[in-house]
């Protein structure tokens, strides 16, 4: 259930935007089929395969209040000087759908999270339309935590260029935080919500107690 872009009229946030909360980095390896087979996925072809993030945030603070997040992260084809991208993006709130559409071409769209803590880990239920998928992540027994801190990554990695109502929205967030190696993860039927990574060669994954982001304000173009 994809929102209609808003005007900036009703902007009340500018950027940059300082936030902060929680979250899973979860990455994939994802082979050329996989890639023909999603629709999201299929309009970058690759004939190895690329890695791909999911992100499941909880932001505690931000600009328009505390909200939950699922995304994808495509990361860039190097060979071919794409820039990464967020093709698919759910949020709960219709504040960060109309903001992040508006002033970075994010094409967010509307969703219910619910969250349920077990004794594992944690399971998080994703509403869209009448239909649902569920993650659940199970953290390590005695987790270690590192520090990462974006000025750490290539900048060709933090590079992020969108697509949006015939504009060119290109940003590169900035974060800090410490992670921790996550044990496993588990997709329920995603009904065609979003890709099916339970077909995907799970690769190291983190789970993040708590970060500090920074979104600049994105340089715009005609398309």
């Amino acid at each position: 259930m994809q929102i209609p872009a808003i005007t900036t009229e009703v902007i009340q946030s500018p950027p940059p935007w300082k936030l902060q909360g929680a979250g899973f980095i979860l990455n994939y390896w994802v082979t050329p089929r996989f890639i023909q087979q999603s629709a999201i996925l299929h309009h970058s072809p690759s004939p190895i395969g690329r890695m791909i993030q999911v992100m499941l945030v909880r932001y505690e603070s931000s600009p328009v209040g505390a909200y939950d997040e699922l995304l994808i992260l495509d990361h860039p084809l190097i060979s071919k000087r794409v820039l990464s991208s967020i093709p698919k993006i759910y949020v709960s709130t219709l504040a960060s759908v109309t903001h992040g559409q508006t002033l970075w071409g994010i094409p967010k769209e509307l969703a219910q999270f619910e969250w349920r803590d077990t004794k594992l880990g944690l399971t998080c239920t994703v509403r869209v339309a009448g239909q649902h998928f569920t993650l659940t992540l199970y953290k390590a027994k005695k987790p270690k935590l590192f520090y990462i801190n974006s000025h750490h990554i290539p900048s060709s990695i933090l590079q992020i260029r969108q697509t949006w109502q015939n504009k060119r929205y290109s940003f590169a967030p900035q974060f800090r935080g410490h992670i921790a190696k996550l044990a496993g993860v588990k997709w329920s039927d995603s009904q065609g919500l979003f890709p099916d990574f339970s077909q995907a060669r799970l690769l190291q994954s983190f789970f993040v107690p708590k970060f500090s982001l920074l979104f600049p304000e994105a340089k715009i173009k005609d398309r």
